[in-house]
């Protein structure tokens, strides 16, 4: 399984680099179909004998994004395309409604919040001026802290998360990718300090945010998982699961990250 893991991993970093580091299109395309597979996975395990009939409206809104974000569109035309995407999911669940359909309107709708309305936030973002330095935060908490909690907890993790939603989940593994946001911060520091004012302690507390609220955002999938039966969200990409199974930790710590870095005043 490692031997398999481990190629697949090295080539999705090179090709995530590639692609943001390209150009402003590039970076714009690449997430957009990284976020209509995730959304469609989402879909597909949420209501697998459902219609796509409603399926197809969040596809459409990250479409929508898309479109917004390579037109340089504000955050008020995010908001109203989401919600007038949740109305019309909504209208077409009442005006279709036969016996059993009200279910999927309600999965549509959920899909279109997760992962649709936070994808369309990775898009908006990926366009801005200063936009790799959110997603630098969110991509470095995200791998480094992860792959921390994963191996202290399996080799020392001793006291289970008191949830059934992640069985496999520890504190000590949790603690172990909070405190890699810590070195996570540095690394930041060093990379941005000629563009960015914050101090060393402050990208530390930026990236220990991020860490916590993107290990959030992990069990928050595993909700989604749990709840529809299923391991991962597909077999895109081996053992490493779907599209949406590498996204659930960054949809969570990039928005925030831009968020704090926002707050600052340097975004």
């Amino acid at each position: 399984m490692v031997k398999r893991r481990v190629p697949i991993a090295i080539g999705m970093v090179a090709l995530t680099l590639l692609c943001c580091l390209w150009g402003p299109v590039p970076r714009l395309l690449f997430l957009l179909l990284c976020g209509l597979a995730a959304t469609g996975e989402t879909w597909a395990i949420l209501s697998k004998k459902g219609p796509w009939t409603y399926g197809a409206l969040p596809l459409l809104f990250v479409l929508a994004c898309g479109a917004l974000s390579f037109f340089h569109g504000k955050p008020f035309w995010y908001a109203v395309a989401f919600f007038a995407a949740a109305q019309i999911v909504l209208a077409l669940g009442a005006l279709a409604y036969r016996e059993g359909h009200g279910q999927e309107a309600l999965r549509a709708l959920t899909v279109l919040v997760y992962p649709g309305s936070l994808f369309g936030l990775l898009l908006y973002m990926s366009q801005l001026e200063r936009w790799l330095w959110p997603f630098a935060v969110g991509q470095l908490t995200a791998w480094i802290c992860d792959s921390a909690a994963l191996i202290v907890g399996k080799q020392w993790g001793k006291h289970r998360l008191s949830t059934p939603v992640s069985p496999h989940k520890t504190w000590e593994g949790c603690l172990a990718g909070a405190v890699a946001a810590l070195p996570t911060g540095l690394l930041c520091w060093a990379l941005f300090r000629g563009g960015c004012p914050l101090s060393p302690w402050a990208w530390m507390l930026v990236c220990l945010v991020c860490s916590s609220w993107g290990q959030l955002g992990d069990l928050a999938a595993s909700l989604v998982k749990r709840a529809a039966g299923a391991k991962d969200f597909s077999n895109l990409l081996g053992p490493h699961g779907g599209i949406m199974d590498k996204f659930d930790s960054m949809m969570f710590s990039i928005p925030l990250a831009y968020l704090c870095l926002r707050i600052a005043g340097v975004m």
